[in-house]
């Protein structure tokens, strides 16, 4: 990868990042950086298990973990709400936004541009950027964007466009990456074994306020769900009930998306929350039940309202 020194640009992500966040942070840095900018990742936490499996196995560079640099410039990928940046960082210091959910908040990032559009991935944002310059990444920055284009759409069975699957294709002839990339990676994460299934439902937790709610939400892309849920249905409800508790929620659900059979099934803490979500459409990724739910509590709210 292209790197740069006495470093004056962040670029970085949420806490405990997924494939997407952490692999457009690695990538954007280097194309600021072939632009004569001088640019860092960094993130805070622990990554998801798919980006320490990626990490190991194709042996890439890691971002810094911490900054003591308060003055630096900031841009932030795969994330757009105030409460996703980690402190030391503080909104006043983005200067830029990458980001593709629906659901977003950017109002306190009174310095920033922003580019948020509905693609499968931050990763297909950053590789166009790439492409309209005329700059072909690095072999490392490729395969970082291409896995987490793969990762992030369930290797196209999930949400995509057209953009993905051509930034994808341009991705792997420069990462020379192995046609069964996405299988590897899927077995890689279905692993859930000990520790681990305790870990990825704790460490991929989202805490959002919802119309007033609070709602601890959390979605695990495997392979395998069926058995998964046969054998430890029991003790995920009471992973289940142990996040309500420590995270004071009012509705709390895992999401299992099952990457062989591109369907999911969601598991609620209660029956309250299982009422709440009883309509809930076919919706694979977490991002589009957050908006789905949002738009339901307007509703409800507008319906039950007496003036």
């Amino acid at each position: 990868m292209v790197r740069c020194f006495n470093m004056k640009i962040i670029t970085t992500t949420y806490e405990n990042p997924d494939l997407d966040g952490y692999g457009s942070s690695m990538a954007y840095a280097e194309f600021l950086c072939a632009q004569g900018k001088n640019a860092e990742a960094h993130v805070w936490g622990i990554p998801h298990f798919e980006v320490q499996w990626f990490l190991e196995t194709f042996k890439l560079p890691h971002a810094k973990s911490s900054t003591d640099d308060a003055d630096a410039e900031v841009i932030f990928l795969d994330a757009s709400s105030p409460e996703d940046l980690l402190k030391p960082l503080q909104a006043k210091q983005v200067i830029e936004i990458i980001d593709h959910r629906k659901i977003y908040d950017i109002s306190s990032f009174t310095n920033a541009t922003s580019q948020i559009e509905l693609v499968g991935a931050s990763a297909t944002l950053v590789a166009e950027r790439f492409k309209k310059a005329n700059l072909e990444p690095s072999k490392e920055s490729a395969l970082f964007l291409y896995g987490a284009i793969l990762s992030n759409s369930g290797n196209f069975t999930g949400i995509s466009t057209d953009r993905d699957r051509e930034m994808a294709d341009w991705l792997k002839q420069i990462a020379k990456a192995p046609d069964d990339l996405a299988r590897q990676m899927f077995i890689a994460k279905s692993d859930l074994s000990g520790n681990k299934l305790r870990e990825i439902m704790f460490g991929d937790l989202k805490t959002i306020v919802i119309e007033g709610k609070t709602f601890a939400i959390g979605q695990i892309e495997i392979i395998g769900v069926d058995e998964l849920l046969e054998k430890r249905r029991e003790e995920i409800m009471s992973f289940l009930n142990e996040i309500q508790k420590n995270e004071n929620a009012d509705y709390t659900f895992v999401n299992f998306k099952d990457l062989k059979k591109a369907s999911s099934e969601i598991l609620c803490v209660d029956e309250e929350t299982s009422e709440l979500l009883k309509d809930l459409p076919d919706l694979k990724f977490r991002k589009h039940i957050i908006a789905w739910i949002q738009e339901k509590l307007k509703k409800t709210t507008r319906v039950g309202r007496r003036d």
